[in-house]
């Protein structure tokens, strides 16, 4: 019940997910876009894979105007990373051992959580030794300093990997709670636009077309009659 008690609406999407790298504001939506935003239901329950975007009513100055990928919800709560805060760093920056030769990979602030540590996501169609599956899709997660290495060392392309610094992470039942009272917007993701390396300004983008402008009514309304 609570699920259903949000001030906007609460879509569960397909093939859609984060730009990265910011761009100019303004953006449009694109027809394709348009075709994975058809509602299918009223709500949807969070799972790893699954965007968190934020509404226009969340002021969290650590939150507002974030997209979340979630790597993890359950019994024991959630963690996610923040993919649409691109930081000024070079990943040479924080890890200054790295081997002569690699290329600079851009680092996202992944939350308010772990500062002391990176993380990363890999896009990929098979597992790496190390790595843990987010959601369906051919995308990967990894906090060992050895998958790091090996990934730097082989044939993985800078648009297939993205580093974030910290995470972000709620208490049992603290997400739902949040979702209920109309913080979250649920969007599940897609890998073609996670590592996309146009990138683009992904939040006003999603959230124009997911809570557009409007005259909205601030009570639930019944089902219709048949």
């Amino acid at each position: 019940m609570m699920r259903r008690t949000l001030a906007g609406l609460v879509w569960r999407l397909g093939g859609l997910t984060l730009l990265c790298t910011p761009a100019g504001a303004g953006q449009s939506v694109t027809a394709a876009w348009r075709a994975a935003l058809a509602p299918e239901t009223w709500y949807a329950e969070p799972q790893a894979g699954t965007l968190l975007v934020a509404t226009r009513e969340l002021r969290d100055p650590l939150f507002s105007h974030a997209v979340i990928l979630l790597l993890g919800h359950g019994v024991a709560g959630s963690q996610g990373l923040i993919v649409n805060q691109r930081s000024r760093w070079q990943l040479s920056d924080l890890l200054t051992d790295l081997d002569d030769g690699v290329d600079e990979h851009p680092v996202f602030f992944g939350g308010p959580l772990g500062v002391h540590r990176v993380f990363l996501l890999l896009h990929a169609a098979d597992s790496v030794p190390g790595t843990q599956q987010v959601g369906d899709e051919d995308m990967w997660f990894s906090e060992s300093r050895a998958v790091l290495d090996k990934l730097l060392s082989g044939p993985a392309h800078t648009e297939d990997l993205r580093f974030y610094v910290g995470y972000a992470s709620w208490t049992t039942g603290q997400l739902a709670m949040e979702i209920a009272r109309g913080s979250w917007l649920l969007v599940r993701g897609d890998t073609g636009i996670v590592f996309d390396p146009a990138g683009g300004d992904l939040w006003e983008r999603l959230i124009d077309a997911l809570q557009p402008d409007g005259i909205l009514v601030s009570r639930e309304l019944p089902q219709p009659v048949r």
